[in-house]
Parts: structure tokens; C-alpha cells; sequence
């Protein structure tokens, strides 16, 4: 976001803005093994800041993280003979989810515009309990599609959805036993998958 931030200085001829607001979160990730299925998802809720720079012809670059937190979450189970799935009440569950990329406006009237954004995604995901607490990284892609109104110049709102595919690169699992912890970690990521949903709204500002 502060490369983002910076380029916008670096010409007169860029239209900076900066988009402020609520954001619900779906987040699920997925393993395969063989015909065996586990996931685990969660809805979460936050708060969603994007800064794009727009240059010549539409087109510019946009940096944006949704952070949003939850309660609880399911886990499931599945394969061709069984299939089962619970929900756990958590201390909080997270999805951080964050996107660096290039996007284009539509101009469809003086004050409307529609944003079509496709970026490298990069979120951490994880839910804690007092016994046990579960993270993971994850880099993946995703687009964002995002429409606004401005009522002058310098303010207008937005609203809109992005979705980011992730491969899970990092997990980590720490047991927590009175004080004492045990933490284990993988780097495998054959066979996981992992996705955020996002919708969102707030307030936009130009520069």
C-alpha cells in the first residue's frame, strides 16, 4: 500500500484515492488426500482499506487488506462412504486478506464508475482456543470488482466483492498445556486450497 501510496506522488497527472469501511468475510480452507476431504470455514467481519493510483487511460494499480475476525467455525470431514462436520465455538477466528495489483475503470457516467481489479493475494488465516491454536499463510491470486458514487469531486461511497484464491504455504499448530506449549509446523502444501470472499462498503476519497 505505501508503494502504492508513493507512485501516486511521483506524477501530477495521477488520480489517488482511498476507500474506507466494513467488510464481511467468508473463509474456507480446503485438503484432499486421496478421496479424503477435511475443510475448515469461517464468516468473519471487519474492516476493508484500499489505495489505488490511477493513470493515463483508465488504468493503475491498487493495494488493499480486509481485516476480519469471527467466533466460530466448522470443520467437515467427507469421503465416498462417510461424511460429518462440526461447529466449534473459538476464542476468534481471522482471515487477513490482502491484494496487490493492477485494475481499470469503467466510466459509465460523470459520477459512476466501476472498478475491475486483478492482483497477487497474500492473507493469513488461523482460530485459537485457550488449547489450541491453528495458523496458516497463504499466497494465491484474486480479483476485485468494486463500483462507486461520488457526490463531489473529493468524496463519494463505494461498494463491491473480491476473491482470492490461496495455496496455503505455511501451517502451524501449537497445543497449550497450563504454560507450557508445543508448537508443530508444514510447509507441504500438496493438495490444499483455500479461498476469501469478501463484500464490502464505505467511503471514498480522491486526491
Amino acid at each position: 500500500m505505501l508503494t502504492v501510496f508513493s507512485v501516486g506522488f511521483l506524477s501530477a497527472t495521477v488520480k489517488m484515492n482511498l476507500e474506507l469501511g466494513p467488510v464481511y468475510t467468508y473463509f474456507g480452507s480446503r485438503t484432499t488426500v486421496g478421496n479424503r476431504h477435511t475443510s475448515w470455514t469461517t464468516h468473519t467481519g471487519g474492516l476493508n482499506v484500499l489505495f489505488g493510483a490511477e493513470f493515463v487511460q483508465n488504468f493503475g494499480v491498487y493495494g488493499s487488506v480486509n481485516l476480519a475476525f469471527g467466533k466460530y467455525y466448522w470443520s467437515k470431514t467427507s469421503s465416498p462412504d462417510s461424511y460429518g462436520g462440526n461447529r466449534y465455538t473459538q476464542n476468534f477466528t481471522y482471515a487477513i486478506d490482502s491484494q496487490l495489483g493492477l485494475f481499470y475503470v469503467f466510466h459509465p457516467s460523470n459520477n459512476l464508475d466501476l472498478r475491475l481489479g486483478l492482483g497477487l493475494g497474500i492473507g493469513g488465516s488461523g482460530h485459537n482456543t485457550t488449547a489450541l491454536e491453528y495458523s496458516q499463510l497463504n499466497i494465491g491470486g484474486g480479483v476485485d470488482l468494486t463500483i462507486f458514487y461520488m457526490f463531489t469531486n473529493l468524496i463519494g461511497i463505494y461498494g463491491g466483492v473480491s476473491d482470492t484464491i490461496y495455496a496455503p504455504v505455511y501451517r502451524a499448530t501449537t497445543e497449550i498445556v497450563g504454560s507450557a506449549k508445543t508448537k508443530q509446523s508444514w510447509t507441504n502444501v500438496s493438495g490444499r486450497v483455500a479461498n476469501s470472499f469478501s463484500i464490502k462498503a464505505g467511503i471514498r476519497f480522491n486526491f
